[in-house]
């Protein structure tokens, strides 16, 4: 039975971080980089970098619109991995320095 964090069989280690970074849009997958602690996120990329290699190859045997549901949460999980490198490698702390958030547009009045 699969769970909301099921990863490909050997991947299992990965899998208690797969709730909350294997978002479904590249937008969800920043917000939650951008709410996180900075501890949650070097922990993340801790785990995840030295696995990525491994997670291409095991990818690369499916058509994207094609992949069983483990192996999809593990190609979100794999997306979430730049997201991390910035806050860790770059900006050493979730966000960049002077950027907004929440993002956003207010529509003050219209036409």
């Amino acid at each position: 039975m699969q769970t909301p964090q099921s990863l490909p069989p050997g991947f299992e280690d990965l899998a208690p971080y797969a709730a909350y970074w294997a978002g479904e849009t590249n937008d969800i997958r920043w917000d939650r980089r951008s709410r996180a602690a900075m501890a949650d996120i070097q922990q993340f990329y801790q785990a995840m970098l030295p696995r990525a290699e491994d997670a291409f190859g095991h990818l690369q045997q499916f058509l994207l619109d094609d992949m069983p549901e483990d192996a999809a949460r593990l190609f979100r999980l794999l997306l979430s991995l730049p997201h991390a490198a910035m806050a860790v490698e770059f900006h050493g702390q979730p966000r960049a320095v002077g950027s907004p958030f929440p993002h956003g547009m207010s529509i003050g009045r219209g036409p």
